[in-house]
């Protein structure tokens, strides 16, 4: 079979003549997840202090027999104690450097200035960074000139309703931040011990509505696949009525409470589960931002910046929250 030779596509292609162009789309497609479902949904607050500090109360437990005598005289009585907690400070950062020949260039994808790129990716990497540190296992510690602050996390606060191996788990024994518990062993997930949890956050908080169970996506496929817990795992579709468009859909644990939102986390730990109640948490901000950047001086042509964030976490109500270690997913 004769063929055009001299002049096709192979022979002016880079195996042979490089006279074709490189084809090279003029977008970046980021292929990692940006999501940070826990920071994201709490509130926001602001630090003053490198040790942040808030109030926590409690209601008296509710009475059967509360039952006056009209017009009796009242005697004095004392008022409840406010809890003082705190957590300290930590400074999260990125260090970004684009020489300035490096600026001059055409870059495929980056429009206007490679340092304006960077800079934004940086700082969804911050976020990512924020959000894994506040879901681990950390206890707080306070800065000095030369020991960098930690901020308590999650686990380091929920005290009430918490579950870990039965073989050589430890509990956490307080809600200050400068305890942690000791997931020990993994074992199976039970009914029994999921139910125990959200027993102890109604008993507790009696309000499912701002509550989500959360996990690294293996923990929730165990939730999934576990076949005594997952016959209460539904998914709930919202459909457009007049063409049949799928809108959203949302995996929910029907717990005995009602439907409680599941939300798979890339930045969990692998083998825990929490129950969240988002409105119960803070993420406090020193600086009056999220992100500060800084300008840093080089010897070399090139421009540095620096991405800081300063954040510690507030724990606003443990007891609405559960925690659930040592699951062998």
């Amino acid at each position: 079979m004769t063929t055009i030779a001299s002049t096709s596509a192979y022979e002016l292609g880079p195996q042979n003549a490089k006279n074709i162009r490189e084809d090279l789309g003029n977008v970046i497609f980021n292929v990692t997840p940006f999501m940070t479902p826990f920071t994201s949904g709490i509130a926001q607050a602001k630090a003053s202090a490198d040790n942040h500090e808030w109030l926590t109360d409690t209601y008296a437990d509710s009475v059967d027999d509360n039952a006056a005598v009209e017009a009796e005289v009242i005697g004095s009585a004392e008022g409840s104690e406010r809890t003082r907690k705190g957590n300290y400070v930590q400074i999260a950062s990125k260090t970004v450097t684009v020489t300035k020949k490096a600026e001059m260039f055409d870059r495929a994808g980056v429009p206007g200035k490679e340092m304006a790129y960077q800079l934004m990716k940086k700082g969804k990497e911050l976020q990512m960074d924020v959000e894994k540190q506040v879901l681990s296992n950390q206890i707080k510690v306070q800065p000095t000139n030369a020991v960098a602050g930690v901020s308590a996390t999650v686990s380091s606060w929920i005290f009430a309703n918490q579950k870990v191996s039965g073989a050589d788990g430890v509990l956490n024994t307080a809600s200050t931040g400068l305890t942690k518990p000791d997931p020990g062993t993994s074992e199976a997930m039970t009914q029994a011990n999921l139910d125990d949890l959200l027993d102890g956050v109604w008993d507790n908080s009696g309000d499912f509505s701002s509550a989500k169970i959360m996990g690294s996506a293996g923990t929730i496929s165990t939730l999934r696949n576990n076949a005594e817990i997952s016959k209460g795992i539904s998914t709930d579709v919202t459909t457009n009525a007049a063409d049949g468009e799928i809108i959203n859909r949302v995996a929910v644990y029907v717990s005995q409470f009602g439907p409680i939102a599941v939300v798979p986390n890339k930045h969990m730990p692998a083998d825990t589960l929490y129950v969240l109640d988002y409105s119960t948490w803070g993420l406090a901000f020193a600086g009056g931002k999220k992100i500060h950047t800084t300008d840093i001086a080089t010897q070399a042509s090139a421009e540095q910046k620096l991405l800081e964030c300063y954040y510690t976490l507030e724990a606003r109500s443990e007891e609405a929250n559960a925690a659930y270690y040592a699951i062998n997913a």
